[in-house]
């Protein structure tokens, strides 16, 4: 691959935001980028609010610790983006705080919780000796459209933007520091994985997310980013959903479209060889339907 840049030497670590706010970034692993998400906290008067937290028991540990060189306030709330393993797994580490998602979320964790944790060991066999004695926490508190959290003066406004990566998709937007969390509703540098999604949802979803104009923006996969990083997903999603169309129209099956779709620049993304195909596949399936739909976790 030719790459304009090292995608592999993206800052990682703790990364301050905004005053009281943070992003804490993972690199890669053995399987590309695949299970190596980010997460967030926001600094109260009285208690830390995390976004995610993480998939494995040392991700857990570096998280925590990041956390505790900031501030030794206890974590009163966790806001999950999402029900994929690599976002929930560490959610016991903070207990007995308050945990809040949208109610397809819950759904999903509350579906998946008995066998989550060994299905992913037997995905990714490698992080297996990390993922022991994991027990997977049910979300409390749910939510439909939006939410706002305030701590202090500061407001979170936590929101689902419809179907999108997933069906249970949510984003923290903080309006008064410009900062914007979106979970998985934005991989930067990283291919986007509709394959429990919609890839025309997640244009809509992008489009409202880029009108919220924030200046900092925490994707789920990939470093710190601004405005433009997620106008260049949003160009991957377009093409994607025009060129599939295109091929359907035509006859051709997913793996002929995938052989002669021009993505570019955008081809060099981790993880572009096998989720350009789920991509494909997803549209193809909308199309087949005729209408957006979710699979089930």
């Amino acid at each position: 691959m030719n790459f304009d840049r090292d995608f592999k030497a993206w800052p990682i670590g703790l990364h301050r935001v905004a005053e009281g706010v943070y992003a804490y970034i993972q690199g890669n692993g053995p399987y590309g980028n695949a299970g190596f998400s980010n997460a967030g906290f926001v600094v109260g008067p009285d208690y830390v609010v995390v976004i995610d937290t993480l998939g494995t028991n040392s991700m857990h540990d570096g998280f925590i610790k990041a956390i505790r060189s900031v501030t030794d306030l206890p974590v009163g709330l966790v806001i999950i983006t999402h029900h994929h393993v690599d976002h929930v797994l560490g959610t016991h580490r903070f207990m007995p705080a308050r945990v809040i998602c949208h109610r397809q979320c819950r759904s999903h964790i509350v579906a998946g919780r008995d066998t989550m944790v060994q299905r992913w060991r037997n995905m990714r066999p490698l992080l297996a000796p990390d993922l022991e004695e994991i027990p997977v926490v049910v979300p409390d508190i749910t939510f439909e459209d939006r939410i706002s959290i305030h701590l202090g003066d500061r407001e979170l406004v936590v929101f689902h933007p419809g179907l999108a990566h997933t069906d249970g998709d949510a984003a923290v937007h903080l309006p008064q520091d410009g900062v914007l969390f979106t979970g998985d509703l934005f991989f930067n540098q990283v291919c986007p994985a509709a394959f429990q999604g919609s890839v025309s949802g997640w244009i809509a979803a992008v489009e409202s997310l880029l009108a919220l104009e924030a200046g900092v923006i925490v994707p789920g996969h990939g470093p710190v980013a601004d405005r433009a990083a997620l106008e260049e997903m949003l160009r991957y999603l377009r093409i994607i959903q025009s060129e599939s169309e295109r091929a359907y129209a035509q006859g051709l099956t997913p793996e002929q479209a995938q052989a002669q779709m021009e993505l570019g620049e955008l081809r060099d993304w981790f993880d572009t060889d096998h989720r350009l195909l789920q991509d494909i596949q997803r549209v193809y399936e909308s199309l087949q339907s005729g209408a957006p739909s979710s699979r089930p976790a």
